[in-house]
């Protein structure tokens, strides 16, 4: 068994969309519904990882099995999204991705990767701190992560407890 990760393209959209769906259903799990039930990332949100960014496709024996996308905020990269398929989860392939992401960064000049994400789910948070990633408090002068902070509160996902994350590169 392989996994390959490769650069997405536009073309590859509908499949990450359709993998980030497959994907939010483990929410379903610890009792977070909505993830599960909202939307996916929009082709411009997409976009925005393609055009200033990176977005990464990972396939395992030759199936797409998950994705990362990677967005430029407030001079640092960001996570944005990693979504793997539920029946490739627990094999490797987020840390595989999330590895790749990290080396992209470098390669980029970026001296840190910011995220966001649910403080108490066990793939989440503690996933996160497991790679080498700490809990942080933006400051004043990371207004681009704030509006990430405020778009997901207005999605909804402030209802169960978020918290931003940092990695030094």
């Amino acid at each position: 068994m392989m996994v390959t990760i490769r650069p997405a393209s536009a073309a590859d959209i509908p499949l990450m969309q359709a993998l980030e769906h497959d994907a939010a259903q483990a929410f379903r799990a610890v009792g977070y519904d909505f993830c599960a039930d909202g939307p996916v990332r929009t082709h411009e949100e997409h976009g925005r990882g393609l055009d200033g960014g990176a977005t990464l496709i990972a396939e395992f024996d030759g199936e797409a099995a998950g994705f990362i996308l990677l967005w430029v905020v407030d001079s640092h990269a960001h996570l944005t999204e990693i979504s793997i398929a539920e029946r490739f989860q627990k094999r490797g392939i987020g840390r595989a991705l999330i590895e790749a992401g990290e080396d992209w960064a470098r390669a980029q000049g970026f001296d840190a990767i910011t995220l966001t994400t649910f403080r108490d789910v066990i793939w989440n948070a503690p996933f996160y701190r497991s790679l080498g990633y700490m809990e942080y408090a933006p400051g004043d002068g990371e207004p681009g992560l704030a509006a990430v902070q405020a778009e997901e509160a207005q999605s909804g996902y402030a209802g169960k407890p978020r918290i931003a994350m940092k990695k030094a590169l």
